[in-house]
Order: structure tokens, then C-alpha cells, then sequence
């Protein structure tokens, strides 16, 4: 088999579970071993690819979900392939609660076909300690031994440094004297450590947050779907869909075949980790909470009711979820033509829905034409979102005007260096490496070369601009970052992102009023 890069040179630390009810740890202790299940999929060294061993999960299981089926070969793939001699691995042991075990992996990964079912994948181990108390643990490393999952990396706050103190010295000498630290190695420790059924929430803007974030590029929600893999959970619903102010809870993926854990997604729709970010704007990325009245409201309520919340239409909806339609002022308006005292249901016309995964693309049309669509949950159960003309101008909008403003910047830019500065300047302005005789004029200059142009004093000079030249270098390569960022398309617009750009622009047009 292949091997996954390792970080450094020293050893990893890994917990590796002694089965669901700890069957295997009488065993493993005794004969100096760690197992792990997966029977059905025979010797590991049979496949080549993690995605050779994902094919060969997925037949053995073909009931099992791409979720479990991603965290299932990433926890078979550690064990046989990324785990190597000299790392630590601990056994938590449920046959003596409040103990764990600690050793080294001793041996290559072996596969014993003769051995019952449960024993056949296995790695040697010597056995340091078999006798360490959790209390001895502190708590940032001790959340990290209540992952669900039955092989799991324990990287957090240099873990392989402790626990082989903790194995050799009976004590846990902590992180630079630190127990708790904030960021996402944190949350994701504490919704490993907790009970399926009271996980971790938070909303998706904090998710992103925690890893310095706040729009989900393609790269972030690739790292993201990374870091949860790793540590054997997932969310729901989606953090790739709906508003990023929408609740999320970060919930555990299944351990073994068999296990509880390994049912723990239930009904409702999560995140599923082996899929590729979608590039595509869907409906689910878009829709406002919906405000609904049920069939039993008066007319005169509802029309009060719309004036209020300077509504154009609002959908009727029972309470047991029945969806009868919408009322708009069009159809009001309509209903008091047709009759002197109409109710609610002469007012009702009929709206279109559609799935929370639809493509907004497709929609567009229908959109402006009807002035409003619903939008059913990820469940497909209910309708719980409205899109409405006005929405997607003004999603549009906020989505169109970052692109907008670094263009005018960039035109800017341009402009005056083509002005100022000779071929040969423009040429010496681009960064080491790079292909010089390619450039011509400023148009042939990345955003980020224009930091090495006017970085120069000599150059800088040439402007005669009357502003701080190393603000204005800062403020130049913020907006670079944000120009290679709105390159991954986001659904999210930018936030406070966009005073940096207009912070540039604004420069730009006071030292040149040119239009």
C-alpha cells in the first residue's frame, strides 16, 4: 500500500480502541497487540489507493453512506498504512473504566486470516504502561481519547510528547502550561468528546470562524470536510448550504460495522464528507426564514400583517406543515375584485416550490417572472425558505460588487503605471521566477506584482502620490489576498473584506481623480 505524507520526523500518537464493549483488550494486553474490525474486507495490503479500499468498503457495505464509507477508510488506512514503528498508541479500557493503556506500534500491519473474526487486522505493540488513569490526563488531551471512532490521530497540543511523558512518568506535563486553547483543534476536541444526542451547535459563520475564516471558498470548505473526516464527525445539516448565519451541529460518524455510532446520522441530511465543493449556487444557499400564517388566519390580519413586515407575499401553511400557497398583494387585490368580503382562501394563489438543491441558474427566469419561489428543506418534508425577485437582486448585488470594485482598482492601477513607469520597470516589478519578457505593458502585471513595482522607494517616488507608502503597500496585499479569494467561488458575500477594497479604491481616486 501507499503511505500518507507525515508531518516531521518524530513519532505520531494514535488512540486505537479495544472494541465496542472492550472485547479485544484482554488480548491486546496480554499477547501485545492492537486489532480493529472490518473482517468482511480481508488483508488490507490488497489495496493499493485509499480509494482501492474506499470501492472495496463501499461493496461489502453497499447500505453504508459515502459518510461512513470516507470515515471508515480513513480509520483502515491509518491503521495499515500512516501508523509506523516507534509511534505511541493508546487504548482506552472500558474493562477497567478510568484506565488507559499506553505503548509503542512494534511491527508492520499483518493480517490473520485464521484468527476469528474480530482479531484478524493487527499491529504489534509494546505495552509501557497498562495501568494510567484519566485523572492523570489534562483536560485538552483528555477530550481527545472521546472520539467515537475506533482508530483516531491525537495531534492536538503536542500529544505524542505527553502521552509517552504520561506513559513513562505517570504524569501529563500539559502544552507550554496550558490546558485549553481556542481555535478549531478545540471544537473539534470537545464535539468529539460529546454525547451524540447533545452535540456541539453553533452557526456556520462560527464554524468558519474557527479556522480564521468567513466565506466558504472552495479551499476552506475542503480543509474544513478534512478536519471533521479526521476526527470522525460531520454535520447537520450541510455547512455548504443555507445562510451562514443557519445553526449547524457537528455530530459523529459511525466507528466499526455494527456499532451504534455507526447509525448516529439518522433521518436528517449531513454533510457529506467525500463530496467534492460544489461550484454551482443553489437554492439552499439562498432562501430567507419563512414567515407563514395558517389557513384559519383572517384576510385583514394577513394584509396587516404584510404591511408590517413590508412584505409582497407570504406563504399559508398549517400548522402540521401543509403548504396551500401564498398570498400577494396581486392576488389579494384580485380577491377583493371578485368579492366584497373575501377570506383568506379567496386570496390564496398557487406558488411554486422547489428542492433546497436546485439549481439557481435554472431558476432565474422563473424567479423574476413570479417575483417568488418556495424552497423546501434539505428533508424534501416541508418548505421552510422563500426566494423572492428582490432577494436574488440583491444576493447578485452583493456577490457582483467586490468583483466590481477591485476591477476599477486594478484599472487604476494600471493606468498609472503604464504612465509612469518604462517596460523595463514593469518587467523588473515581477516577482523572482517568473516569466519577465512576457510583459509588455501594466495589463501583463498580476495584482500581487504591483507590490514589488512600487515597493522600491526609487519607484514609489516616480507617483509623487502624498500618502504613507508602507500603509499603502499593506494595504495593497490585503486586497490581493482577497482578490485570489473571490477567484474560489463562495456563495457567501464579503464582509468586513470589503472596506479593505474599498479602502484601496478610495485611495486610488482621491491620488488620481480621473474618472
Amino acid at each position: 500500500m501507499g503511505s500518507d505524507i507525515r508531518p516531521g520526523n518524530g513519532p505520531l500518537a494514535w488512540m486505537v480502541r479495544g472494541g465496542q464493549q472492550g472485547e479485544r483488550e484482554a488480548r491486546a494486553l496480554r499477547e501485545g497487540l492492537v486489532f480493529v474490525g472490518w473482517h468482511e474486507l480481508g488483508n488490507l495490503t490488497a489495496y493499493q489507493t485509499r480509494q482501492q479500499l474506499s470501492e472495496a468498503i463501499h461493496l461489502a457495505f453497499p447500505a453504508t453512506s459515502r459518510n461512513v464509507v470516507s470515515n471508515w477508510t480513513g480509520q483502515l488506512w491509518r491503521f495499515a498504512t500512516t501508523m509506523r514503528e516507534g509511534d505511541l498508541v493508546v487504548m482506552p479500557l472500558r474493562s477497567q473504566p478510568g484506565r488507559i493503556a499506553i505503548g509503542k506500534i512494534a511491527g508492520a500491519y499483518e493480517y490473520r486470516g485464521h484468527e476469528p473474526k474480530d482479531f484478524q487486522q493487527v499491529r504489534k505493540v509494546d505495552w509501557i504502561a497498562t495501568d494510567v488513569s484519566v485523572e492523570a490526563i489534562r483536560p485538552d488531551l483528555r477530550a481527545s481519547l472521546g472520539s467515537l471512532l475506533t482508530v483516531c490521530g491525537l495531534s492536538r497540543n503536542d500529544a505524542a510528547r505527553r502521552i509517552n511523558h504520561l506513559a513513562n512518568n505517570g504524569t501529563d506535563p500539559g502544552f507550554d502550561g496550558q490546558e485549553e486553547v481556542t481555535g478549531s483543534d478545540e471544537l473539534l476536541e470537545d464535539a468529539a468528546s460529546r454525547d451524540p444526542g447533545s452535540p456541539r451547535r453553533l452557526t456556520i459563520l462560527n464554524l468558519l470562524e474557527h479556522w480564521g475564516e468567513r466565506r466558504r471558498t472552495s479551499p476552506v470548505i475542503a480543509t474544513i470536510k478534512t478536519a471533521l473526516a479526521d476526527k470522525g464527525l460531520t454535520t447537520r445539516p450541510p455547512f455548504t448550504e443555507g445562510s451562514v448565519s443557519d445553526e449547524i451541529a457537528l455530530i459523529p460518524l459511525g466507528s466499526e460495522p455494527g456499532s451504534a455510532a455507526g447509525e448516529a446520522e439518522g433521518p436528517a441530511r449531513t454533510q457529506d464528507l467525500s463530496e467534492v465543493g460544489d461550484m454551482s449556487l443553489r437554492l439552499g444557499n439562498l432562501p430567507a426564514p419563512l414567515v407563514s400564517v395558517p389557513m384559519t388566519a383572517d384576510l385583514t390580519y394577513v394584509k396587516t400583517l404584510m404591511l408590517r413586515r413590508q412584505f409582497s407575499q407570504v406563504a399559508v401553511i398549517d400548522e402540521n406543515g401543509t403548504f396551500h400557497g401564498a398570498v400577494s398583494w396581486e392576488s389579494i387585490g384580485k380577491a377583493h375584485i371578485a368579492s366584497t368580503a373575501p377570506a383568506l382562501k379567496d386570496a390564496i394563489q398557487s406558488a411554486m416550490v422547489v428542492d433546497h438543491d436546485a439549481l439557481l441558474l435554472d431558476l432565474i427566469e422563473v424567479i423574476y417572472s413570479a417575483g417568488f419561489i418556495f424552497v423546501r428543506d434539505a428533508d424534501r418534508a416541508r418548505v421552510t425558505g422563500i426566494v423572492t425577485a428582490a432577494d436574488l437582486s440583491s444576493r447578485s448585488g452583493a456577490l457582483a460588487r467586490p468583483f466590481v470594485l477591485i476591477e476599477e482598482a486594478e484599472n487604476r492601477l494600471r493606468r498609472v503605471a503604464d504612465e509612469v513607469f518604462t517596460v523595463e520597470e514593469l518587467r523588473a516589478a515581477m516577482p523572482p521566477g517568473r516569466q519577465r519578457d512576457d510583459v509588455h505593458q501594466a495589463k501583463d502585471l498580476s495584482f500581487g506584482a504591483y507590490r514589488f513595482l512600487l515597493r522600491e522607494p526609487h519607484r514609489w517616488a516616480k507617483l509623487g502620490w502624498n500618502i504613507d507608502h508602507q500603509l499603502f503597500l499593506e494595504l495593497l496585499d490585503e486586497v490581493r489576498v482577497i482578490r485570489n479569494a473571490l477567484m474560489h467561488f463562495a456563495p457567501d458575500p464579503l464582509g468586513k473584506e470589503e472596506q479593505a477594497v474599498s479602502g484601496l479604491l478610495n485611495i486610488l481616486r482621491a491620488v488620481d481623480p480621473r474618472p
